[in-house]
């Protein structure tokens, strides 16, 4: 006797995905929960000392925060919007994979729908900026880079918003719109993912440039392993999202089912990147801090060339004075500036 419900393959299929990706979201908020936690004691630890620092931290302590209350959002209605429809109302027609779709503007997942385009706002506007900030130490001023990151983030909020008021419409989803023939949803996603290979493409040149840089200066070639490393450029890129980006993007794309399963797990995967980024910032390994660092061993470096270089001269400088009060030593070589004149013996003048 069989208990499989009396639906196509493909709505098995598609019922499949839709209940993986909630199963995956869960997964990856947990991996959210524990980078929030790492972050939140280092930060916490670092902000009871109010150096240098202290303002640049308690930017990272409240951004931590917002972005886990969002991720926190997401994930409870995502939960409780899988549950209606896999329980709840499991009798709709065309079974969960069905209602999810056509149920998709309801106010229980409005409220993923709103944290996940809010979230996506935020993790673009940190990538953005750090790239900024990585790319502030050349040698002059780059801004026709930030003319096209300043472009392309504002055009990821106009898009946010189409998509968001396209999903919060009556019978509206992201595989539909009501009422037009513009979705708007591909060209979201597409330009998100656009401007963070844009972005990563920009940060992996810099460290690349970086290393062949400083290379060969103070700061040794442990340092720039430091920032060099595969792992550190697929943080510091935050290459992690453009990854979940292209497995939601391509089978969206072909129109699969298989798209249900990431575009449920972007909300969570948004997250881990930028939590990364600000772990190794509260670590003092990330680029501002080590920028800093090395900025300050740099000036170190050179103060005590400077002292060494004005002792020297000091020294020098005090050869060539003599007093005349104290006659010099017998036997003793005097730079006067033009030769040099010995001072003769005792005996030799007797």
């Amino acid at each position: 006797m069989s208990y499989t419900p009396d639906e196509s393959p493909a709505q098995l299929f598609a019922e499949k995905t839709w209940l993986a990706g909630s199963i995956m979201t869960g997964v990856g908020y947990g991996v959210v929960f524990a980078l929030f936690c790492f972050c939140l004691q280092s930060l916490w630890h670092r902000t009871r000392v109010k150096d240098a620092d202290y303002t640049r931290n308690c930017f990272f302590l409240v951004y931590i925060c917002v972005m886990f209350t969002l991720g926190s959002l997401f994930f409870g209605s995502n939960s409780q919007f899988t549950q209606l429809a896999f329980i709840d109302d499991r009798n709709f027609p065309g079974g969960p994979s069905a209602w999810e779709v056509d149920m998709f503007s309801i106010s229980v997942d409005e409220i993923s729908n709103v944290s996940f385009v809010l979230a996506d706002w935020c993790a673009t506007a940190l990538m953005v900026w750090r790239c900024v900030i990585i790319y502030r130490d050349c040698g002059h001023c780059p801004w026709p880079i930030l003319v096209l990151l300043g472009t392309m983030l504002l055009l990821s909020f106009v898009l946010g918003i189409l998509f968001l008021h396209q999903i919060s419409s009556p019978l509206s989803s992201p595989y539909s719109a009501a009422g037009t023939n513009v979705n708007f949803t591909f060209p979201y996603f597409f330009f998100e993912l656009a401007t963070n290979i844009v972005v990563t493409i920009l940060i992996v040149l810099r460290l690349y440039f970086y290393r062949r840089h400083m290379k060969e200066s103070l700061l040794g070639p442990g340092h720039v392993a430091e920032h060099t490393s595969v792992e550190s450029i697929i943080v510091e890129s935050a290459a992690i999202y453009s990854t979940f980006s292209l497995l939601f993007l391509i089978p969206f794309a072909m129109k699969s089912p298989v798209a249900n399963v990431f575009m449920q797990v972007l909300g969570e995967a948004q997250l881990i990147a930028p939590f990364l980024i600000i772990f190794r910032e509260a670590q003092g390994n990330g680029w501002i801090s080590s920028a800093l660092s090395a900025a300050s061993s740099s000036r170190t470096a050179f103060q005590f060339s400077d002292i060494e270089f004005t002792s020297r001269h000091l020294h020098n400088q005090g050869l060539k004075s003599t007093d005349v009060s104290m006659p010099p030593e017998e036997g003793l070589d005097i730079d006067n500036g033009d030769n040099i004149a010995e001072v003769p013996r005792m005996e030799d003048c007797i």
